[in-house]
């Protein structure tokens, strides 16, 4: 039975601690803005002239983390690459087998999460992507076309953006 002194330890946990601390600078804010700008273009860019899907939704939100979080793991190659891979496999498989469904989508979202937290490829925005493929009825090409051409393009960019930053030295880890 839960009474007032259950609760009131989880309602005291819901007040926070401290006000939020800012710390970005100008250069960083600028920096991140015009990396993400840059690589979306590109990606946008090759989706015009091939006539080819090279843009999904999710990757606006990884090409940002890769530029703000660069020092954080959800930032990292592994994390971006791997946790895009793991998510599409998931919902690939799972639409071919199951076909797509409000229960086959949540069955994805939720296998997706828990194997990028096993796997150690912790991103959020690659949990976007079991709903646009199971939506899309995207086939196993999407899997390499765009998701990891896509993901391999944000993390060069990444490369290239972040490390013109003499504070900044990115990836702090490939695996």
């Amino acid at each position: 039975m839960i009474n007032n002194h259950h609760i009131k330890p989880v309602l005291q946990k819901m007040k926070g601690q401290t006000a939020v601390n800012n710390r970005t600078t100008i250069s960083d804010a600028l920096i991140a803005s015009v990396g993400v700008f840059v690589c979306m273009f590109i990606i946008f860019e090759l989706t015009q002239y091939t006539h080819s899907l090279w843009f999904i939704a999710s990757f606006s939100a990884s090409s940002m983390l890769v530029m703000t979080a660069w020092n954080a793991p959800v930032g990292q190659p592994r994390n971006v690459i791997g946790s895009h891979l793991i998510a599409s496999f998931i919902a690939i498989a799972i639409l071919n087998l199951f076909g797509s469904s409000p229960v086959m989508m949540s069955l994805a979202l939720c296998c997706t999460i828990f194997c990028m937290l096993m796997t150690r490829t912790f991103h959020p925005p690659a949990c976007g992507d079991p709903i646009i493929i199971m939506m899309s009825g995207y086939s196993w090409g999407f899997l390499f076309h765009p998701v990891l051409i896509g993901a391999i393009i944000i993390v060069v960019f990444g490369l290239i953006i972040n490390n013109l930053h003499p504070k900044r030295k990115y990836p702090l880890y490939w695996w």
